[in-house]
């Protein structure tokens, strides 16, 4: 550092700063010095010998200066710290952190996202597919990438590997649908380190999708009549009058999980929750999705054997007495469906045998919208109208099966519910009341 002494420039003594040391067990030299109150100790990575401690010492010199004449910067003189330290020191620099995408690597970035936005996230079933994506596929694979490295190709050759890690399928490529699937919370990621560090960067997933095969979408199956039949005489008595509400109501899993006895009001079912992955969640899918329900003879007839089993608040439980599990009773209906020989079939595809089977028997398609808890019939005509067919042989035993009522909205038989006990629970199916 040069002063001025009259007319001289003289070179004056350099105010070292910090020390030089080796670590007990170490042949490395270290750094060692105060920054804004904060200590720091780094690994130079050079051996411990008097040419490298020269080094190490301009080093340190170079920084007091920098740090005199306000030029320092920490992000540049230890690339290696870690992203809160740089931010924090720039920050008290009076500079704004902003690395460059092959300075961060998308296994820190990431454990940043799942402590700060994952949580953020309302929904339970969402969080839990975030979840199991992220931390079986996506960080073991990728947590040692910059973001630099993120390009279509990498994530081509990343779902080229992916394959079923379980069942009789294990070790089978996974299909485009579930490959792309599993890149959602990837994007996620990848659009809010974008957003947070101001990156304008070409996403690596605009081309990825053409470049992975086609595949047809899957058709949820509806279920013919005589086959529910068969499946029902192979289900756990328990659940026999549980899996008819469905197929009677459209309703599924979830949504049976969170209904109260309060829920159950004069004429009506009303569905206002759901309960997903051991949570209740106050919004359904959509505002479409809150809807009534009327209790037609054949479903009240159901309603009451499951009322009569407890004193519950919640009306659907397990046989166990535990609150309705939609996971429990997935693998209970596909024992069921194995025992029967029927094709195989998801408990969901009861609400879509109900659709179907509303259409065959002449239910109007808007009051269809209204129950199934749609915005618009588009829906009903493009997902369900077109398992219509091959079903019309059965029309006048499901009318049977549904009853007339269901077609009318008119009931025959106003008989009040009724508790364990024997007492009235309130109103008939042609009166008002709470259950």
């Amino acid at each position: 550092m040069k002063i001025k002494k009259g007319n001289l420039a003289i070179e004056a003594p350099i105010k070292e700063t910090g020390v030089i040391k080796r670590r007990k067990g170490s042949q490395k030299l270290y750094v060692d010095f105060y920054y804004f109150g904060k200590r720091i100790t780094r690994s130079t990575e050079l051996d411990d010998t008097p040419a490298n401690e020269r080094k190490v010492r301009s080093f340190l010199n170079r920084i007091t200066e920098r740090i005199e004449d306000g030029t320092f910067k920490f992000a540049d003189a230890f690339p290696g710290a870690s992203d809160q330290e740089k931010a924090f020191f720039t920050q008290k620099e009076g500079r704004e952190y902003r690395p460059e995408p092959h300075q961060v690597l998308f296994g820190d970035y990431a454990k940043e996202w799942m402590e700060n936005i994952y949580p953020t996230f309302g929904s339970p079933t969402k969080r839990n597919d975030y979840r199991e994506a992220l931390n079986t596929r996506i960080f073991p694979y990728f947590k040692h990438y910059t973001f630099y490295q993120l390009t279509s190709t990498t994530l081509f050759k990343f779902t080229e590997s992916l394959v079923r890690l379980k069942g009789k399928d294990k070790g089978k490529p996974l299909s485009t649908a579930r490959k792309v699937n599993l890149l959602i919370p990837f994007r996620a990621i990848w659009n809010d380190a974008c957003d947070h560090y101001r990156w304008v960067l070409k996403s690596p997933f605009d081309n990825l999708k053409k470049k992975l095969p086609k595949t047809e979408k899957k058709e949820h199956i509806v279920i013919r009549l005589h086959d529910w039949f068969k499946f029902l005489d192979n289900l756990e008595t328990h659940y026999r009058p549980i899996a008819e509400i469905m197929i009677l109501t459209g309703m599924i899993p979830s949504e049976l999980g969170e209904l109260k006895r309060e829920d159950i009001e004069g004429d009506y079912i009303n569905v206002r929750s759901s309960y997903v992955l051991g949570e209740e969640k106050k919004s359904l899918k959509t505002a479409f999705r809150k809807r009534q329900i009327f209790i037609t003879q054949a479903i009240r007839e159901r309603l009451q054997t499951i009322l009569d089993r407890s004193t519950s608040p919640h009306v659907f439980l397990m046989e166990d007495g535990k609150r309705f599990n939609s996971s429990r009773f997935s693998k209970i209906w596909k024992k069921a469906i194995e025992r029967a020989g029927i094709p195989e079939t998801t408990s969901y595809s009861a609400r879509h045998s109900f659709a179907a089977w509303s259409l065959i028997i002449g239910v109007n398609p808007l009051r269809l919208v209204s129950l199934m808890g749609h915005a618009s019939k588009q829906m009903v005509y493009e997902v369900y109208g077109n398992y219509v067919e091959g079903l019309e042989d059965d029309a006048e035993e499901m009318l049977d099966y549904f009853g007339k009522d269901f077609v009318s909205r008119k009931s025959k038989s106003p008989v009040p519910f009724r508790d364990s006990t024997g007492d009235s629970l309130g109103s008939s199916v042609l009166t008002t009341g709470t259950i």
